[in-house]
């Protein structure tokens, strides 16, 4: 059992390493000197017979092995660290302060409206809510959970699915009457298509054919860092949107929008809370997670 132990916190410190991409960042915020945290990541390469890091004086990667072994070492430490909260859950009051970023439209997700229950059943937790419209890297600002909309790229982050979501190319009857309507996303580039520059691609839309993702260059005369603002001058004849189904629902319900391109759309986006895996150890993030799970929407509309 001590073995196991050591082994759990060795991955413990391979994954700050990795989150901070430094030996020395991670002895700072581990409490330990650098040699210890040389020797953890050390050792769990010896125990699992393989090199997971390749490391030289000026960058650090993950090795093929590493890739495998971290995915892996995700699954373990979750399951360590739902176990641990909940013991401590039930010997003690959940008090803390979490820090959660979130998109403006976070209401719209249900994400608002969660968290109000979450301080209700737990009133020593404080919450900080940062709704923002760009890419937020968790580790440098001190970030406890992330929802995001999309795939996960870093695969040294956990994320769990919250729930999806479907992207439509939208339009309003007047635009389509008066441009003519698309039949293939590469038409788009012959129209005025609504920018939402709060996305990481702004101007670069996808769309799904033979099975493929694929990508068309869009431009337009109107740019703004709000998916509801962007339906709404979509809506009022300025332009072809690209937006989530939840922001226009409401305006193809009424006939202010319709959805085109349909036999492109991309296929569900997943919409994900994502944490590093250093954060885990905190019974207040482990709590609030299995909240937002349990009472997670099977699909957002």
């Amino acid at each position: 059992m001590k073995r196991k132990i050591d082994i759990v916190r060795a991955i413990t410190t391979f994954q700050v390493v990795l989150d901070l991409g430094s030996f020395s960042k991670a002895a700072d915020q581990l409490g330990i000197v650098v040699s210890a945290v040389s020797k953890q990541v050390s050792e769990l390469e010896k125990h699992f017979g393989c090199q997971l890091l390749h490391r030289t004086t000026r960058a650090m990667n993950l090795t093929a092995e590493g890739e495998h072994y971290l995915e892996q070492f995700n699954l373990i430490v979750d399951a360590l660290e739902n176990l641990e909260g909940r013991a401590d859950i039930n010997q003690h009051t959940i008090a803390g302060h979490l820090r959660i970023s979130a998109p403006p439209n976070a209401e719209q997700l249900g994400i608002t409206r969660l968290i109000g229950e979450f301080l209700h059943q737990h009133p020593a937790v404080k919450i900080t809510l940062i709704l923002l419209n760009r890419y937020i890297n968790l580790v440098e600002e001190g970030i406890d959970l992330a929802i995001r909309v999309h795939e996960l790229s870093d695969s040294r982050l956990i994320a769990r699915n919250f729930t999806e979501l479907n992207v439509l190319y939208v339009a309003s009857p007047d635009y389509l009457a008066k441009y003519g309507t698309p039949q293939h996303p590469k038409e788009l580039t012959k129209h005025n298509c609504i920018i939402d520059s709060s996305i990481r691609t702004p101007c670069r839309w996808r769309y799904f054919e033979d099975n493929n993702e694929r990508h068309v260059n869009v431009t337009g005369t109107i740019e703004v860092n709000y998916g509801n603002i962007t339906a709404e001058y979509s809506a009022a004849g300025h332009g072809i949107a690209f937006l989530p189904d939840f922001l226009v629902q409401d305006y193809i319900n009424n006939g202010e929008l319709v959805s085109i391109l349909e036999p492109f759309q991309m296929p569900a986006t997943p919409v994900s809370l994502v944490y590093t895996a250093n954060r885990m150890q905190n019974p207040v993030l482990s709590e609030m997670v299995r909240h937002l799970l349990s009472n997670k929407p099977k699909r957002i509309t």
